[in-house]
């Protein structure tokens, strides 16, 4: 029987599928390592948009707490981790894995693989039809048709995310309405960063409720900047500066075959609170060029804010958009990799009903943001935090010594009171596509991973092989 990594063809047909998962600003995170003849790691690879590497993910998850990057880089390599899976079953054999087996030693090792190659067991029809999907799915910016997802769809899109430990919820009216506004309102303050301007205090991200009372996340207004100067942290403006800045190198940017191209980012919404992400970071309401996007770090900046202005066309988004949030139990990095592997699971088992998705996390990414200034509390403790008294768990979390539980907690608190326990990681919107000729293809570029073989002496990068040519015409074909 042909062992799965025999050579560098085999190697290559069981990793390219995980390079088709979603993954923040499509920055593609993962890298490989083959181990044994049965054994594959899982490695974040941080690197910009033009592939040169950043630094360290375990550095990122240490320092001093992690801000959203760590957790999603993981999220994403959970997908991976999930067609990894789906790719070692369609050859028959059964993957075994162990979520960050060395946490102290090599933090930066998020999951080995190991392959059962003693013995065969043939796909269900389950898993043949959710790896077709793997190729089939992509994010969709567009506007999705105004016919609400099918109830009995929605549940099985659950149902799929619970198979991997992920709990996944629609968000119903007020809930939904307060996200969007959330949303917007993150977008607002990521557009302005660093330019001396910020939301007003009391509303920092739109949060206000319905109802006229504050929510939780209206306490996100960060104050007390002296007291930040005085301890050495840098003021939460200057980390959402920061935090914009990286978010213009993954957007508009295609050459290292990675990031979100013009074409993938949709178009602009025709009203506020729309459910799509504004990767324009307002570059398209600018007038002469002095946008926010203009008030980049050089002339890429620049260039993205022209191009952003040639293409900003405003499109009708659904009346009514339907959204849905994935929880975990807890906040760890093995959290964050069950939730990359539930959303993938979801992802792709909406894709095989029919049923398109986007990703609408900025109010999670400005929380962990929070939390990275103010390790202790995440600045919630500003404003009001709640109505009433707080339930136990919340008061527990709240006060943990934990910084895993207390970062949880800062980003459960965005919506105010909720009936759900667990900890938020991800928002996706969902709905039916609208077929119509002439639109652009959306799907975003691929680089190739970085796998290395560690089996020879010294360990060497596994290269893509060529692809076999067609024979020439009246030549016959080769067998082997």
């Amino acid at each position: 029987m042909p062992k799965p990594f025999a050579d560098a063809r085999s190697i290559h047909h069981v990793i390219e599928p995980a390079l088709w998962a979603p993954s923040v600003y499509n920055s593609q995170p993962w890298s490989f390592r083959i181990t044994a003849d049965d054994r594959i790691e899982l490695r974040a690879n941080v690197s910009d948009s033009a592939g040169a590497r950043r630094g360290r993910w375990d550095l990122l998850l240490h320092s001093p707490a992690p801000g959203p990057w760590a957790r999603e880089y993981a999220i994403g390599c959970g997908a991976a981790l999930m067609n990894l899976r789906l790719a070692i079953r369609m050859l028959g054999h059964d993957p075994v894995i162990a979520l960050v087996p060395a946490p102290d030693s090599d933090p930066g090792l998020l999951a080995s693989v190991e392959i059962v190659a003693g013995r065969t067991r043939g796909p269900k029809e389950l898993e043949k039809e959710l790896y077709a999907a793997i190729r089939q799915r992509h994010t969709d910016r567009r506007p999705f048709s105004d016919v609400p997802v099918h109830p009995g769809v929605l549940v099985e899109i659950e149902r799929a995310a619970a198979r991997e430990d992920g709990w996944l919820r629609v968000l119903h009216g007020p809930y939904a309405r307060r996200w969007l506004k959330a949303s917007a309102g993150a977008d607002a303050a990521i557009a302005v960063a660093g330019r001396g301007a910020a939301p007003a205090s009391g509303d920092g991200w739109g949060l206000a409720g319905g109802d006229g009372r504050d929510t939780a996340a209206d306490a996100m207004v960060i104050a007390a900047a002296d007291d930040a100067a005085a301890s050495g942290r840098l003021s939460y403006d200057a980390l959402l500066h920061q935090f914009r800045d990286e978010l213009t190198q993954w957007t508009g940017h295609t050459e290292g075959g990675c990031g979100v191209p013009l074409t993938a980012s949709g178009p602009r919404p025709a009203r506020v609170n729309s459910p799509v992400r504004d990767f324009w970071l307002g570059a398209a309401d600018s007038g002469g060029g002095n946008g926010a996007a203009d008030s980049g770090t050089g002339s890429g900046a620049d260039s993205w804010s022209a191009r952003a202005r040639r293409h900003a066309e405003r499109e009708r988004f659904e009346r009514h958009p339907q959204l849905m949030m994935l929880f975990t139990d807890r906040d760890d990095p093995a959290d964050w990799l069950r939730a990359g592997q539930a959303l993938q699971r979801a992802l792709l088992t909406a894709t095989s009903l029919g049923v398109s998705a986007s990703f609408l996390t900025q109010p999670l990414e400005l929380a962990d943001l929070a939390f990275r200034y103010d390790p202790q509390y995440g600045r919630l403790h500003h404003g009001p935090l709640h109505h009433g008294p707080l339930p136990h768990r919340d008061k527990c979390q709240q006060d943990s010594r934990n910084a895993v539980d207390r970062r949880g907690y800062v980003r459960r608190r965005i919506l105010g009171s909720t009936p759900w326990l667990e900890v938020p990681q991800m928002v996706i919107r969902v709905g039916y596509p609208k077929v119509s000729a002439g639109q652009p293809d959306i799907r975003t570029p691929r680089q190739e991973p970085e796998v290395i073989d560690v089996r020879c002496v010294p360990s060497q990068r596994v290269i893509r092989p060529p692809e076999p040519q067609p024979p020439e015409a009246g030549q016959p074909a080769r067998t082997h």
